[in-house]
């Protein structure tokens, strides 16, 4: 089921500058320079359940918010009210990263560590039993949590919830999937999680690159022992070329027909589609073909290295 995803910038709070670092993940999240990290409240995408959240974030190569400290914890309360101001809204409880699913009897982490002793979480009273487990929600209101189900869905609300994604220094992102291609001044990363071309060429958009493109023979070896060496269980990939009309030639998303850059046609038929896709072999060499644009299929973002 698809949702529309309203983005909201929090600019308002969270502080931008920091020269020794990049401090750009994607489009939708905004840095704060206090906790080196990237944050995003989704506002008007609502879940019922904790592992809606946590794969909402995972999806945008992000985590489930918790937070690791007071002062955290008033940036994402100073955050979420400001926002639902602005709205004219309001924002009470939210998911945090911090769960009991297991039935461990204490709360973990959404990365699998202890939480601090010193955690004032409210329990429910009479012992009620969440069949989906315990997850931990925050009221923003208040600053203090409190135990919930893991799953609301005979509840009539959902929950807003953050996403946040560490900082670290290799590509021009904090996205760890992207590899460093360094005779290439490139980084690449294999999407796994299948998307249509259109929603895979959104994808890289938002990661702040674009669906790759084979520019010559060096980089078309590069990404097939880089294929080969990460793609144990897929062998054909969405890329940046498609017809500009149906059945038309074929053109690079940067405007450049395919033949002026790397082509090498797998069969006969690969002008039988209008969106662009490569295929990795067992040898050497990568193809080029064309696929339905409809297919859902994982597919490979670039990102140019230009500070080098």
């Amino acid at each position: 089921m698809k949702s529309v995803v309203k983005v909201v910038f929090f600019g308002a709070f969270l502080t931008y500058i920091s020269a020794k670092q990049i401090q750009f993940f994607r489009k939708d999240y905004t840095y704060n320079e206090t906790f080196d990290a990237f944050y995003k409240l989704h506002w008007n995408y609502k879940v019922f359940t904790w592992d809606d959240a946590f794969l909402a974030c995972d999806d945008e190569g992000a985590s489930l918010f918790y937070p690791k400290n007071t002062e955290e914890l008033h940036l994402i309360r100073k955050l979420a009210m400001e926002v639902a101001r602005s709205h004219n809204d309001s924002v009470t409880d939210i998911f945090l990263g911090l769960h009991d699913k297991y039935g461990l009897g204490e709360f973990v982490t959404v990365d699998g560590l202890p939480t601090e002793s010193s955690l004032s979480v409210s329990e429910p009273t009479g012992n009620i039993r969440f069949i989906s487990g315990y997850c931990v929600l925050m009221n923003i209101l208040k600053g203090s949590y409190r135990v919930g189900p893991c799953a609301r869905k005979d509840l009539q609300d959902g929950l807003n919830f953050v996403c946040k994604k560490t900082n670290s220094v290799m590509c021009p992102t904090v996205d760890l999937e992207y590899k460093h291609a360094k005779s290439l001044r490139k980084c690449y990363k294999i999407n796994r999680r299948q998307k249509t071309w259109d929603e895979a060429y959104r994808t890289c958009y938002m990661e702040g690159g674009i669906l790759t493109i084979m520019q010559n023979e060096n980089e078309a070896r590069w990404l097939q022992d880089f294929l080969q060496r990460n793609a144990h269980n897929e062998d054909r990939f969405h890329v940046g070329t498609h017809s500009v009309t149906p059945g038309g030639e074929i053109y690079t998303i940067k405007g450049q027909k395919l033949d002026t850059v790397y082509q090498y046609p797998y069969g006969d038929n690969d002008r039988e589609f209008d969106c662009g896709a490569i295929i990795k072999s067992s040898g050497s060499q990568i193809y080029t073909t064309t696929t339905d644009c409809n297919k859902f299929l994982p597919f490979i973002c670039e990102i140019e290295i230009t500070n080098i």
